[in-house]
């Protein structure tokens, strides 16, 4: 079998794979810059965009706090383990092994009170997306983005986007061939 090529190189099957890239594109560019503006301040893709946009404009703060989270989950499993050695293995018996224990038990319910009162001294940033909900200026702001910041605005909202195969000879339909799985919390769509 011989492919021919066109003057830039590229056979027939290449300038199709490219225009349906552009097609999909294109559908999702508009559902996005369309379903934006479109949504009620009670909408929870709106909580989650806010979510993301915040952790990415100061993901230190986020990374001081999850890793104070994981702490507190380790101090909590400790305690646990600690608790269970007591109650369920009966490994702490006798009058100083008990003070041993509330002394064990007391440190770790110490260290896990100031480490959730260090997380709720913590500054939670905030951010503005307005700009994400006004046509205007979202469709402003997408032409003046390069590709890179596309993808970034449209991870703030877009979990995934699923594409069928399309049938030979059939014109691109989005409607038919995409699914866009708008944002969630736990990113499941």
């Amino acid at each position: 079998m011989r492919l021919s090529l066109d003057r830039e190189g590229k056979t027939a099957i290449d300038r199709q794979e490219a225009d349906c890239r552009a097609s999909i594109d294109d559908y999702v560019t508009r559902a996005f810059l369309s379903r934006l503006p479109s949504l009620e301040p009670q909408d929870p893709l709106l909580a989650v965009i806010a979510d993301r946009w915040v952790q990415r404009e100061a993901p230190e703060v986020f990374a001081k706090r999850d890793a104070i989270e994981a702490e507190i989950a380790d101090e909590g499993a400790r305690l646990a383990d600690l608790e269970e050695a007591r109650y369920v293995r009966g490994e702490f018996t006798g009058a100083d092994a008990i003070d041993r224990y509330n002394r064990l038990a007391g440190r770790l319910r110490t260290q896990i009170e100031g480490l959730r009162a260090d997380l709720l001294r913590m500054p939670t940033p905030s951010v503005d997306i307005s700009p994400l909900l006004d046509a205007g200026l979202l469709r402003e702001a997408w032409e003046a983005d390069d590709a890179a910041g596309r993808r970034e605005r449209l991870g703030l909202a877009i979990d995934r986007v699923e594409v069928r195969r399309g049938r030979v000879g059939v014109r691109f339909d989005g409607d038919e061939r995409c699914r866009i799985v708008w944002a969630t919390r736990d990113g499941a769509g």
